[in-house]
């Protein structure tokens, strides 16, 4: 019953319109659910079409804002095996029954110099990059990932973000970055795309061949290349008139003594009569010749260098125990440490002066030549164990060390 005491039937009938069914329509039923999935299909079309050109401008833009600085692939270079005293007790005499079965090829000094321009790189320092340097020559010694691998002295450039202009044989030139530098040895590694280079000619572009310094002996005849006298591009005629070995950090170098004098700047590359590549030089301390570290003391370092800029550091200088030596002072054969490092990881070890590493990880190490491979590629953090020879009251005694690895 309603207010008026009329039934809803007859409330109905006097007022249709309020009791009239309202139908609506379809089209703005579903308004909203069209929107919804039309947005939805927008969003996904436009999700797939920003995903195909973030794949194809990827590399475009990653090479604007990265430059060709791409990641160098290692280096891989033949080893060379070391040779000590073990016969007789004179290195000399050891180095010419090496020498004689090496089957050198010897070339002529214009055949070494032709080939040898091919290899060369001036670095030019044009006044608008504090460098420290003038122009510096460097040596091609590889050709991987499409870019010249190159090494030069340490001073060519003084951090990772600079450039420098590098000239090439036959009047081309190109954008020179560097790879990573080693202060010890003082040398760098630099790259250079391949397709930056402008007005290139494979035809006038090599990769030096790397020899073997081990085979070098005194009064070798040897070829100087390089930044001599203050000039880029020089050759000079030489000998050596020494060998001997130098102790750095976790390494040990071969310097060879050249007969030539030198003026303050120089840098250059020593070639044997093969036309082979054995050492690099740059002035004495006392000016009055050239001294050049052998090469293949510098190649397990090279191939690190060219895989990153960092590394590995233990922290000792050590000699290594021939077999000519171990006899002589009653010593156990390995690598005899004669400093450790302040604070650094073979310090925080508790290896000491005297101590014989013979092992590490349980790998053989009686030079410390393959050591510093060894070392070298091991990581920064990771836990190694060395096997080292201590001198006890009456004997030697064998012990294993913990290092936790660090970088330079």
């Amino acid at each position: 019953m309603d207010y008026n005491g009329r039934d809803e039937k007859e409330a109905q009938e006097e007022f249709p319109l309020y009791t009239e069914r309202i139908i609506i329509n379809p089209k703005v039923k579903y308004k909203k659910l069209f929107s919804f999935l039309k947005f939805l299909g927008g969003a996904v079309i436009f999700g797939v079409i920003a995903c195909a050109v973030i794949v194809l401008l990827y590399p475009y833009f990653d090479k604007k804002v990265n430059g060709n600085n791409e990641p160098a692939v290692s280096l891989e270079l033949k080893k060379d095996q070391y040779i000590d005293d073990s016969v007789d007790g004179s290195l000399n005499n050891v180095r010419q029954d090496q020498a004689d079965t090496d089957r050198l090829e010897i070339k002529s000094t214009a055949q070494i110099n032709e080939e040898a321009s091919k290899c060369m790189v001036i670095f030019e320092n044009d006044g608008s990059q504090n460098t420290g340097m003038n122009d510096s020559v460097g040596l091609i010694i590889g050709d991987i990932n499409n870019a010249y691998i190159i090494i030069a002295d340490s001073c060519v450039l003084n951090n990772y973000d600079m450039a420098v202009k590098a000239g090439f044989n036959g009047g081309a030139y190109g954008e020179a970055k560097l790879i990573g530098s080693d202060s010890y040895s003082k040398v760098s590694l630099l790259s250079v795309q391949k397709d930056s280079i402008k007005a290139a000619s494979d035809a006038d572009i090599q990769v030096a061949v790397l020899g073997n310094s081990y085979k070098m002996k005194e009064n070798d005849p040897v070829i100087a290349i390089g930044r001599i006298n203050g000039s880029t591009g020089q050759t000079k005629f030489g000998n050596i008139t020494q060998i001997t070995d130098e102790s750095s950090v976790d390494n040990t170098f071969e310097m060879m003594s050249i007969d030539i004098i030198p003026s303050y700047g120089d840098y250059c590359y020593i070639f044997n009569k093969g036309g082979n590549v054995v050492g690099i030089a740059r002035p004495s301390g006392d000016m009055m010749k050239f001294q050049a570290v052998g090469l293949s003391d510098l190649k397990p370092l090279i191939e690190t260098l060219s895989a990153s800029p960092e590394i590995i550091y233990l922290g000792i200088k050590s000699t290594n125990v021939t077999s000519v030596t171990a006899e002589r002072y009653k010593l156990p054969l390995g690598v005899y440490i004669t400093d450790v490092i302040m604070d650094s990881p073979a310090f925080e070890a508790g290896l000491q002066c005297g101590d014989i590493i013979t092992a590490l990880n349980g790998n053989s190490v009686l030079t410390i030549q393959s050591f510093s491979e060894k070392l070298y590629r091991c990581v920064n953090g990771e836990n190694i164990t060395l096997t080292v020879k201590r001198a006890g009251r009456d004997e030697y005694r064998e012990l294993n060390f913990s290092v936790v690895l660090s970088v330079r």
